[in-house]
């Protein structure tokens, strides 16, 4: 049975964006995901809130099954012994797995109704007619409303109550994934082909080649003559820096550049 820890966003690389979704009460992924490469940033953004939305409910799920299970144990007991450093018992001390056992017990008498709800569904135990035999009871399915705009590089959505909240800043780990997602798509290291190809436009790279300034050809040669090219590196903005002071390049397609961004 797949719980909410087995529910990762991105596969195959992290090229690909899983659709988590709910059927007949259990996760899956009914839909074919995001590519990273091609998806538009909001879809990607966009599921991975709804990825999260589904998986929020799974680990009620899951919560609720730990609990059953261990509050269906014999209930241990309420102390243990208490030990000095000398080995001799000086009294007694709340059991730990006591009051765990506790906790289960209440998680289980106070479940949501909507949570008891998708286990039914999930376990195909839904109400029936005691005179036909047939269900009473629909199979409840996790319908999700339209997601709100965000800007998906700074922003995301979170869903309450059924509903989705407004727009709240990333947090430092949903940041990190995006970024670790984004370089999947815009890698900081890169050929200098696909330097050229993806983040100079062809009339750039034309005047840039095909320039007679000495400082310019020998910049061309060792920044996008090398094995790779690393917009990270600072010799990659020095010899960007060659470009601009030779009216190649402007100020902002320097700074674009250096951010990854490509033309189209």
């Amino acid at each position: 049975m797949i719980r909410a820890t087995d529910m990762t966003d991105a596969y195959k690389g992290d090229s690909l964006v899983r659709r988590w979704c709910l059927v007949q009460g259990r996760p899956r992924c009914a839909d074919h995901p995001v590519d990273i490469a091609t998806g538009p940033l909001a879809d990607i953004a966009g599921q991975l809130a709804i990825n999260r939305a589904v998986r929020t409910l799974q680990a009620q799920v899951d919560a609720y099954d730990d609990a059953v299970l261990l509050a269906s144990r014999p209930e241990p007991d309420a102390t243990v012994p208490l030990f000095d450093d000398a080995g001799a018992m000086v009294g007694d001390q709340p059991n730990p797995a006591h009051a765990a056992w506790v906790a289960a017990g209440a998680l289980v008498a106070n479940a949501p109704a909507e949570l008891l709800h998708f286990i039914r569904t999930r376990d195909n135990a839904l109400a029936t007619d005691p005179a036909t035999g047939l269900p009473s009871e629909a199979p409840l399915d996790l319908v999700l409303p339209a997601l709100p705009a965000f800007d998906p590089a700074t922003q995301t959505v979170d869903l309450v109550a059924g509903a989705w909240s407004d727009a709240r800043p990333l947090t430092t780990e949903e940041a990190a994934a995006w970024r670790a997602l984004m370089l999947i798509r815009w890698p900081r290291v890169m050929t200098p082909r696909d330097a050229i190809v993806t983040l100079l436009t062809p009339a750039e790279w034309l005047v840039i080649s095909t320039s007679a300034d000495p400082e310019v050809r020998a910049t061309r040669q060792a920044a996008l003559g090398a094995n790779t090219v690393d917009l990270d590196n600072p010799a990659t903005a020095t010899a960007l820096g060659v470009f601009e002071a030779a009216g190649l390049l402007t100020a902002e397609r320097v700074a674009a550049v250096l951010a990854g961004q490509r033309v189209t």
